[in-house]
């Protein structure tokens, strides 16, 4: 059992734009890393010279032996998007994020890998995306949330976990013309992103509220769900829970179409599920669905030159995770 297992230490976020390479941030060890996004190791390890063994997804845990003599191994790992939804719209998933650090081994002990699934359809991916809510009547559930990426070492349970990276939140469903269901949150960080409010052409509605990001001590909220006048509201999303995201709210059911809302996407805690848009006589009562919320990521304080991003530039599908030594 790790004494340490339950102790947080934020990550920083550094959000990557087009035209910089990076942004720098401090390690837990004092180490600064530079603004060219190299990973500095800790006294002891060549990056250049070293292994590496790449993980992928495969929908169960797999294992890494440490080899003989090896006290540190690097982790780059990045979790899975949020599946794209909105009907008929092209509504974004939301993007997984990355972590990479240095974490102290035992030579010979074996670590748990654990590969985060993209979002697909409703269903979240493996490692703890959370499902869509289910549409009423119409051809627009939410979209599942990607899973989370993690390392877990001295045994298989959540508290044996001591890198993850979180996964993006599913689109929402989407609804008639003018009416864009929520992006998917971007997983990732000390604390997820937000998934996107519904939005739509109507009078006197209100839209249905994306999930917010999972953090280091608890899940994400839940969005609200839509409502209109004349119509039945469709249900708020669940919150997210340790590892896992909330499932997206249930469409309203009145005589029409109500849109589902996003899956959340897993993490360290999950991030809430997306509201469920509202339904009623008239189209422009018939509002989208909210947008899931991204996944926090989490690495143990013993790590040594960390750092993480949030919503990491291609993680898009799956997740992936490369252990190097050398």
């Amino acid at each position: 059992m790790r004494t340490l297992k339950f102790c947080r230490f934020a990550l920083g976020i550094c959000a990557v734009a087009a035209m910089l390479g990076g942004c720098g941030s401090r390690s837990g060890n004092g180490a600064v890393l530079p603004s060219n996004g190299a990973l500095v190791p800790p006294i002891g390890i060549d990056k250049a010279s070293s292994r590496h063994r790449s993980f992928y997804y495969t929908g169960r845990e797999q294992h890494f032996r440490v080899p003989p003599g090896v006290k540190w191994v690097g982790v780059v790992a990045r979790g899975g998007g949020g599946a794209a939804g909105g009907g008929s719209y092209d509504v974004s998933g939301g993007r997984g994020g990355r972590v990479h650090a240095f974490i102290p081994v035992t030579p010979g002990e074996t670590l748990g890998i654990y590969v985060g699934g993209e979002g697909s359809g409703m269903s979240g991916g493996f490692n703890g995306g959370g499902d869509g809510g289910q549409k009423y009547y119409c051809n627009c559930p939410g979209a599942g949330g990607g899973g989370s990426s993690d390392v877990r070492q001295g045994g298989d349970g959540l508290g044996d976990r001591v890198l993850v990276v979180g996964g993006g939140g599913g689109a929402g469903g989407g609804s008639f013309e003018n009416a864009l269901a929520g992006i998917g949150g971007k997983g990732g960080g000390s604390k997820g992103g937000s998934g996107g409010s519904g939005a739509g052409s109507t009078s006197g509605g209100q839209s249905a509220g994306g999930g917010s990001g999972g953090a280091q001590s608890a899940g994400g909220s839940g969005g609200t769900g839509s409502s209109c006048d004349s119509s039945y509201s469709g249900n708020p999303g669940a919150n997210g829970t340790l590892l896992d995201g909330g499932a997206g709210g249930q469409g309203g059911p009145y005589y029409g179409t109500g849109a589902g809302g996003g899956g959340g996407g897993g993490g360290y805690y999950g991030g809430g599920g997306g509201g469920a848009g509202s339904s009623a006589y008239t189209r422009y009562c018939h509002l989208p669905g909210g947008g899931g919320g991204g996944g926090s990521s989490y690495i143990e304080p013993s790590a040594k030159s960390f750092r993480g991003w949030q919503g990491w530039k291609n993680a898009v599908g799956n997740g992936l995770v490369v252990i190097s030594w050398q």
